[in-house]
């Protein structure tokens, strides 16, 4: 892995803060705006309530896929991976107030998760945020024109987190395609 193209990938992602994450239930797609952050190993970070669509399609399917991207840049992060609840509370702690220091810095003036009392939750034990890690099996970066992340700018995708195997195409046919 290019160490390079890596350090433009997180630059990119620190960059970012909104993203789609995709869940499935009985093999329907659903697809949710998210607030998240990373960690030096690309590992994402999002929070939910219980009941919530992606809550209740996790607990079924840990199975995601995440999009960052978007804007006059043709810049975008994909990742197929799996989302796991963070048990540790100092954890749990550190990205809530990491998220709400993101959205603070962003002018986000309303972060949904705390206004979800009246929507789904009832009880308390319902209305707890919940904190997800998302750790990437495959993840490709694009860069077609954003020079401001300069080892990355190609019109290849760059595999960060490459698959091995999918749907017998080999590892260099997947991540050697051109965008054109």
């Amino acid at each position: 892995m290019n160490q390079d193209i890596t350090s433009d990938v997180q630059i990119f992602l620190k960059r970012n803060f909104i993203a789609v994450l995709a869940t499935s239930y009985l093999d329907l797609p659903y697809a949710s705006i998210i607030y998240y952050t990373i960690d030096e190993k690309l590992n994402f970070y999002f929070v939910t309530k219980a009941n919530t669509d992606k809550y209740l399609n996790l607990k079924i399917n840990r199975n995601v896929a995440v999009a960052v991207g978007g804007g006059n840049k043709h810049t975008s992060v994909q990742v197929r991976g799996h989302a796991t609840i963070l048990k540790d509370k100092r954890q749990r702690k550190r990205i809530l107030e990491e998220i709400g220091s993101i959205l603070k810095k962003n002018a986000v003036e309303s972060w949904p998760v705390k206004h979800m009392r009246d929507l789904q939750a009832r009880k308390k034990e319902l209305d707890e945020e919940i904190v997800y890690k998302v750790i990437p099996q495959h993840l490709i970066f694009t860069n077609l024109d954003d020079h401001s992340l300069p080892s990355s700018v190609s019109n290849e995708r760059h595999c960060i987190i490459p698959i091995l195997k999918r749907d017998r195409i080999s590892l260099s046919t997947a991540c050697s395609q051109l965008i054109l």
